[in-house]
C-alpha cells in the first residue's frame, strides 16, 4: 500500500507503535505498518491526522496531502526539502530562456498527442471513423514538432485537446438503463456532468503524483516549460503530467464507465455559491452555480482503479527495466534534470504502443 487515502468524513489517523492507525471515534477503520506506506492521502473535511503520526511521517520522508471532497488539491506537508540547488537554478534559467522551454516542450506534447492517439486505437473496434481520426491525430503529431514559438505550440495542444475529447466521447458506453453521461466537451472548472467529475478527479490524483516526483528528483514543481509560469500554477508538474493523461486517468475513466464501476447514483449536484471548501480565499464569492462531483462511495470505487493503474508493472523503453508507471513518473523527471543540467540533449517522452 505505497499510498494511504483516507475518505472517510471523521476520521483520524493516529500513530501506535511502528503501524498508523485509521480511527472514527472508538472504532478502527484500518491498520497499516508505517514501513509500507509511502504518501498519506486526505480526502474532504472532517478527516484529520495527530501530531504525533505527522511528526513521525514528516521524519520518514512521508508526505501528508490534503485534497476537498471534489479532489481538488489543498497543501501538502513534507519533510526536509532538497538539497539540489544547483538544479533549481538551473531549471530558473532554462524556464527563462524560450529556445530551451521550447525545444522540451514540443517533446512533451508530441507525447501526449501519441499517447492520446494509441488510447483512441485500443478502444476503436474497427469502427468506421478510426482511420481518419488516427491519421488526423498523426498529423498532429507532426504539426506540434514543428510549431515555431510556445504560443503556436500551446494553440496546437488546445486544439489536439478538444478533437481527442470529441473521439473520447464516442469510447464511452452508456450507463445501465436509460439515459445517458451527458458528457459534450471538457469541462475543467466546475465539471457538468459525471465523465468531467471523473476526468478532474483523476487528473488530480494524477497532479499530486507528478508533484511529489519533482519533489523527490529536487525540480521545482512550479517552473515549468510548456505550462505559463503563474502563481500557485506547478507548471513543471502539470508539463511532465501532459504524457500521463491518457495513460494514467483517461484510461481509469474509461474502465470506471465502460466495466462499469460507477453509475449516475455515484456523482452529486453541488451549488458551488454554497460550499467554500475549494473556493481560495482570495477569490471573490461565486454566484450560484451547479457542478457535479464523485461521491464520497464514487471516489471510493474510483481510488483502488487508480492505485491499480499507477503500480502496474510496464516496460520502460529507455532503460528496458519492467517497473511500475508511479516509478516511471520519478525517471520522467530525472530525465527533465538530466536535460536542465546539461547532461543530456532531448526530453524523450513515455509514451505506450
Amino acid at each position: 500500500m505505497p499510498t494511504l487515502y483516507v475518505t472517510e468524513p471523521g476520521a483520524q489517523v493516529c500513530k501506535a507503535d511502528e503501524r498508523l492507525v485509521v480511527k472514527k471515534g472508538d472504532e478502527i477503520l484500518d491498520e497499516i505498518p508505517i514501513i509500507k506506506v509511502e504518501q498519506v492521502v486526505l480526502v474532504g473535511r472532517g478527516v484529520s491526522l495527530t501530531t504525533a503520526a505527522l511528526h513521525c511521517l514528516t521524519r520518514r520522508g512521508v508526505d501528508v496531502v490534503y485534497l476537498s471532497g471534489t479532489g481538488r488539491y489543498i497543501s501538502r506537508v513534507i519533510g526536509q526539502a532538497h538539497k539540489h540547488s544547483r538544479l533549481r537554478h538551473q531549471q530558473a534559467l532554462a524556464a527563462s530562456d524560450p529556445s530551451f522551454a521550447l525545444h522540451a516542450a514540443r517533446s512533451i506534447v508530441r507525447g501526449k498527442v501519441l499517447n492520446q492517439r494509441t488510447l483512441v486505437r485500443r478502444h476503436t473496434e474497427r469502427a468506421p471513423w478510426a482511420e481518419h481520426a488516427l491519421a488526423g491525430m498523426d498529423e498532429m503529431a507532426r504539426r506540434v514538432q514543428e510549431a515555431r514559438n510556445l504560443e503556436e505550440l500551446r494553440g496546437l495542444e488546445g486544439q489536439a485537446a478538444k478533437e481527442y475529447f470529441s473521439l473520447l466521447r464516442l469510447l464511452l458506453r452508456p450507463p445501465t438503463g436509460e439515459g445517458s453521461w451527458g458528457f459534450e466537451r471538457r469541462a475543467y472548472y466546475p465539471p457538468t456532468d459525471p465523465i468531467n467529475a471523473l476526468l478532474s478527479f483523476s487528473y488530480s490524483m494524477l497532479l499530486r503524483d507528478l508533484t511529489t516526483a519533482c519533489e523527490l528528483i529536487g525540480l521545482d514543481p512550479y517552473l515549468g516549460f510548456f505550462h505559463a509560469i503563474d502563481y500557485g500554477r506547478p507548471s513543471m508538474a502539470l508539463d511532465l503530467m501532459e504524457e500521463f493523461r491518457p495513460v494514467i486517468a483517461d484510461s481509469v475513466v474509461l474502465e470506471a464507465v465502460n466495466r462499469p464501476f460507477v453509475s449516475p447514483q455515484d456523482f452529486e449536484s453541488v451549488d458551488l455559491a454554497e460550499t467554500e471548501e475549494d473556493r481560495d480565499p482570495q477569490e471573490t464569492p461565486r454566484a450560484s452555480q451547479q457542478a457535479v462531483y464523485l461521491s464520497a462511495e464514487g471516489r471510493n470505487r474510483v481510488i483502488p482503479l487508480y492505485e491499480k493503474r499507477v503500480n502496474e508493472i510496464t516496460v520502460y523503453a529507455a532503460s528496458g527495466e519492467q517497473t511500475s508507471y508511479r516509478h516511471i513518473f520519478q525517471l520522467q523527471a530525472q530525465q527533465i534534470a538530466r536535460l536542465i543540467l546539461g547532461e543530456s540533449r532531448q526530453y524523450t517522452p513515455f509514451t505506450i504502443r
